[in-house]
């Protein structure tokens, strides 16, 4: 069965499959039948299981780095299968030892028209000189060919830097210098430098920081490796960074609480042209924010914590616009995949000046439900300077 399933899932990885059919089954209280397709949810291709029992069909969908578990569980008491792909068909016997037995047909059906245009979708990293990242951060395996299991990593690098290659007419054509607070183990970073370096070309510096001093260095013993000399990571608090360079873009990605309105007043501080902020938890708004007419909503607890969430990085987008930032409040990566999905982006097309009436919006939303919040209090030289 094992190797049906690797079959399966490159199958997947390169986009081949159509469909599959398990068929004959062992026993007469299991599945009757079970088949699987392509489906289309949020623009993202899914694969969805369809088991039939009983004269009752139940469906799951099921992410590609939990495909094996899920047919090991259900799959393994049919006789047959039928595995249906854009370049072959594939007739699979199985015995009683889940031992298969595997015949190879010319292709008998075409994939639907939505999943061929789903199929062809050209990603920013789909380059030759991508294979070398793609390998070293673990994404790609020795085929060339991108694991079940990262698929949805590599969407997301993607989707990411989409939004980075969006912002770029607004900045200089010399050196970019690039601060990214909390960087982690640094998917994203490493993809940001390969992208503007290795594919645009671009003069690019940089700088990752992070406290965790063991992430550290395995991103910089990892960026030695693939020779990125303009990528350098270093401890560090957001809060103590100081740097004597102009800084072109700040990316802030998951930091938690205030971290992430301490980057966001780093940035403003700096007169950052391109900030890219994806908020974390959210603690502070949570015990202040109050109003007697909200109080039927506020007093369950899960809601009053989403409710705190959502005001906190539309206030966040308030104060960057009253400071002359164009703001975009924009979904990530699909709610499926996780909650902390919202990201704010913000472009600086003139220098810093502050618009009175609509900090006085903020003001007005913030008294109203008595908050109190970080980013005002780190900008507070720069509103006071600024009226």
């Amino acid at each position: 069965m094992n190797h049906f399933i690797n079959l399966l899932n490159s199958t997947l990885t390169e986009h081949t499959f159509i469909s599959c059919i398990w068929s004959n089954p062992r026993k007469a209280d299991g599945y009757k039948k079970m088949t699987a397709k392509w489906v289309t949810i949020h623009d993202a291709l899914v694969v969805q299981f369809a088991m039939n029992k009983d004269n009752k069909e139940f469906h799951e969908n099921i992410e590609t780095d939990a495909l094996k578990d899920f047919i090991l569980k259900n799959g393994m008491g049919f006789k047959q299968i039928q595995l249906f792909t854009t370049t072959s068909d594939y007739h699979i016997l199985v015995n009683k030892k889940g031992e298969t037995h595997i015949k190879t047909l010319p292709p008998s059906k075409a994939a639907p028209t939505s999943i061929a245009h789903n199929r062809q979708k050209k990603y920013l990293l789909d380059t030759s000189s991508s294979v070398s990242f793609l390998k070293a951060l673990g994404l790609m395996d020795n085929d060339g060919q991108i694991k079940p299991s990262k698929y949805d990593k590599y969407k997301q690098i993607n989707r990411y830097l989409e939004i980075v290659s969006d912002t770029l007419d607004v900045l200089p054509q010399a050196p970019l210098h690039i601060v990214d607070f909390g960087c982690g183990k640094s998917y994203l970073t490493f993809a940001l430098y390969h992208y503007l370096n290795t594919i645009l070309g671009r003069q690019v510096e940089v700088i990752g920081l992070d406290l965790k001093q063991d992430v550290i260095a395995f991103c910089n013993e990892l960026a030695t490796k693939l020779d990125y000399r303009g990528l350098k990571f270093q401890v560090g608090d957001i809060g103590n960074y100081t740097t004597n360079q102009p800084i072109d873009m700040v990316v802030s990605l998951h930091a938690c609480n205030t971290a992430t309105d301490s980057a966001l007043a780093q940035a403003v501080t700096w007169g950052t042209k391109v900030i890219l902020a994806v908020p974390c938890c959210h603690h502070e708004a949570y015990p202040q924010i109050n109003h007697p007419l909200l109080e039927p909503v506020l007093k369950h607890g899960i809601l009053k914590e989403r409710i705190a969430a959502l005001v906190t990085d539309g206030l966040r987008a308030s104060l960057l616009e009253a400071l002359g930032y164009k703001v975009t409040v924009m979904e990530f990566i699909d709610m499926e995949h996780t909650p902390k999905n919202i990201l704010i982006k913000a472009i600086l097309k003139h220098p810093i000046h502050l618009n009175t009436t609509l900090y006085k919006d903020y003001q007005a939303l913030c008294d109203m439900l008595h908050l109190n919040l970080s980013l005002e209090k780190g900008l507070n030289s720069i509103l006071r300077n600024n009226r």
